[in-house]
């Protein structure tokens, strides 16, 4: 039960469940958003529409009062749209005869003057017959300014209203009758248009909207969930692929779509990271192997010569055996030291004590060192003087590897050259031996590294050295390489350091007297 919640907690949780909501409130709310504008245009557009026709209505009835002429009722077709002329006086003189026998609907403002912007506005009015539900209208009322008589025509009767002193009050003549107002020339034209489609196309327009907002919102969500679900299947796998490979199967892959986008680019990342990470743990294996072999060979001849010595003791040179067990465990001592070295430049942790020193002194001096115990000669007449940064023993220790690797592999003769190229020191050691094949030139800098012709231990060494140069230069921030030599008295190797300078005023030491011609 319980890995069944923690199973759908986890799908709700996951990248295609989340993907699926954000979709979902982002569309919702553009959904939502985009509604609400729909509406109000729709709705404003129409309005704008219905105000436009009750301006033209407004415009003709003014026409007819300015006119003179006025029929009663006022000749509106539509049943939508009602309209009233009012005297100054209050006194409706005709309308529409959806508003006949009607008082008057809506009493101007008292203005001083006439004014020729009509009002414009959006009103109730209660029980017009042009709806059984109509209430909300269009208002557009004008102020008219008329200066001769209007003549409204009503059941054949003619109905005279005459300003100013052409009538007197009460008179009559041949079935007309005369109206005089108190405000003589001021007549209210008053239109009203119904709103009543408007808000039926923006009820309708709503309930579309309701009834799709949720359809639309269900197809958002399933294609969503489906289209993210197919995305994520090659993830999935990935996933599964991941969760099979261990440390014993460092071989396998994960799986990889093909296609050139973010997943088929990560599956083949990973893929990448699985290769560098089964290469780094054979190298590992193979580190442990050779260093354990390496360790276990003196270990191994001390511990033979030891008990030799006390099965015999009578007949054995204790000094002589002494001095050998020193020798394999200081063999031994160098390894594990060597060991360490690479262990700290592979976590970044070799520390370097910088300060001034002269690179070629410490050349003259590790070749004075090897001079005494090699009949090898190294010439040190192509050096220049070079100071430089860097951590005085760590450097002996890349010189004296060098040199100890070029007299191992030498004929007869060594040759170290030294000078400046730019803001670098660069330091070359040749030697005329059989030089280094072309196939091994990038593998031979890798520990427990050994040419073919020097796989033994008294010619070879442990196979630590140039590993450790190349530990110590990267962590100068230099860089060592090989090839072959220019000089055809040098066919061998060509051992070429490059170290970087980093101040230009530590130049100019002097060798003097260190170099008076070859070892």
């Amino acid at each position: 039960m319980m890995s069944g919640d923690r199973r759908s907690k986890t799908r709700l949780s996951s990248v295609r469940a989340r993907t699926t909501l954000v979709a979902t409130i982002v569309v919702g709310s553009a959904l939502a958003v985009s509604s609400v504008v729909l509406v109000a245009l729709l709705r404003s557009r129409l309005l704008s529409s219905v105000n436009a026709t009750a301006r033209n209505e407004s415009a003709n009835v003014v026409s007819l009062v300015e006119g003179g002429e006025l029929p009663n009722p006022i000749p509106i077709p539509r049943g939508d749209i009602a309209a009233q002329v009012v005297s100054s006086t209050g006194k409706v003189v005709a309308s529409t005869a959806n508003l006949s026998g009607r008082p008057d609907l809506f009493h101007y403002p008292k203005t001083k003057g006439f004014s020729s912007v009509p009002i414009e506005r959006e009103m109730s009015v209660p029980a017009l017959q042009a709806g059984e539900h109509d209430h909300n209208f269009i208002l557009v009322a004008a102020k008219v300014p008329v200066t001769v008589s209007v003549v409204a025509q009503l059941n054949k009767t003619y109905v005279g209203v005459v300003s100013g002193s052409q009538s007197k009050p009460g008179s009559s003549k041949s079935g007309k009758v005369v109206f005089t107002t108190t405000d003589p020339g001021a007549y209210y034209v008053s239109v009203w248009a119904s709103v009543q489609a408007v808000d039926q196309s923006v009820r309708s327009l709503i309930l579309i909207l309701l009834l799709g907002f949720p359809v639309l919102l269900a197809v958002v969500v399933g294609s969503t969930w489906v289209i993210t679900g197919r995305a994520f299947l090659p993830v999935e796998r990935i996933r599964v692929d991941v969760d099979d490979i261990s440390g014993s199967n460092l071989s396998r892959r994960v799986f990889e779509p093909g296609t050139d986008d973010e997943i088929g680019r990560l599956a083949h990342t990973m893929n990448q990271m699985l290769e560098r990470l089964e290469n780094a743990v054979e190298e590992r294996k193979r580190f442990v192997a050779d260093a354990s072999h390496e360790l276990k060979s003196p270990l191994s001849s001390l511990r033979t010569s030891l008990e030799i010595a006390l099965r015999h003791p009578e007949s054995t040179d204790w000094v002589e055996v002494s001095h050998g067990a020193i020798d394999e465990s200081q063999r031994m001592q160098y390894i594990i030291e060597d060991l360490l070295l690479l262990a700290k430049s592979d976590v970044g942790q070799l520390l370097l004590k910088k300060e001034v020193l002269d690179l070629d002194d410490l050349i003259v001096e590790e070749s004075r060192r090897l001079r005494s115990i090699s009949p090898v000669r190294i010439d040190l007449n192509h050096m220049s003087p070079t100071r430089l940064i860097g951590d005085v023993e760590r450097l002996r220790s890349v010189v004296r590897n060098l040199l100890e690797n070029a007299v191992r592999h030498a004929e007869s003769r060594v040759k170290v050259t030294l000078y400046q190229r730019d803001v670098t020191a660069v330091l070359e050691v040749l030697d005329d031996g059989v030089g280094v094949p072309l196939t091994e030139r990038d593998s031979i800098f890798e520990r427990f590294t050994r040419l073919d012709e020097s796989r033994s231990r008294n010619l070879g060494g442990s196979g630590l050295g140039l590993a450790i140069v190349k530990s110590i230069v990267v962590a100068h921030g230099g860089a060592v390489m090989v090839h072959d030599g220019d000089d055809p008295e040098y066919s061998g190797a060509c051992f070429v350091v490059e170290l970087p300078r980093e101040n230009e005023n530590l130049m100019g030491a002097s060798i003097g007297s260190h170099v008076q011609g070859l070892f």
